[in-house]
This record gives C-alpha cells, sequence and structure tokens, in this order.
C-alpha cells in the first residue's frame, strides 16, 4: 500500500515545497499565498507536478475563489496556495522521523 509520509519522505524537491507554504503560513495560515513558481534544481513541469501531488494529499489547499489581478514580483500566480493543517502534521511526521 501507498504511503503519502513515505513519497514526502522520499523526496526533497516535495519536502522543499511543502515547506516553503508551510514557512509562508506561520504567521497567519490563514492567508493565501503566492505560488511557488522556481526551486532550485527542478524543472517547471516537475515543480507544477509537486503542486498536484501536495493537493492531491491534502497537504495545500487552492484559491479558487477571487485573487489579486496584480501580478507578484518576478511574476507567478498571486494568492494562490495554502498549507493545511495535515499538510503542517505530514512535514512535522518526516521531520521528526529524520531525527
Amino acid at each position: 500500500m501507498f504511503d503519502d509520509l513515505d513519497r514526502l519522505r522520499e523526496s526533497e524537491p516535495l519536502r522543499a515545497v511543502l515547506a516553503h507554504y508551510a514557512e509562508q503560513g506561520r504567521d497567519d495560515r490563514e492567508a493565501w499565498r503566492d505560488r511557488l513558481d522556481r526551486l532550485d534544481g527542478v524543472p517547471p513541469r516537475e515543480l507544477v507536478r509537486l503542486h498536484g501531488e501536495l493537493l492531491a494529499f491534502g497537504w495545500v489547499e487552492q484559491n479558487t475563489g477571487v485573487t489579486p489581478s496584480a501580478m507578484p514580483p518576478g511574476g507567478g500566480v498571486p494568492a494562490c496556495y495554502r498549507v493545511t493543517a495535515a499538510g503542517l502534521r505530514a512535514l512535522r511526521q518526516v521531520r521528526l522521523a529524520a531525527v
């Protein structure tokens, strides 16, 4: 049986994207964050797939409502994602298991 935490443990890029949203949501988890559009060593198509995995696992949620029309600095999608409680829990579990 596939364990989503195994996937998170095995994939440094997946952990990095989730950690990005967790860090951004530290002070205000309710605020929507701009979509991460670059990650060193990760091609754009792979980054799209990683976002899809995070959504599928329920670790981030996507803003499908009203978004600002102004683009964030450097381009990208504004106010697009935020980490979920399940995402924070998964990241914490993986980090604790690594210690």
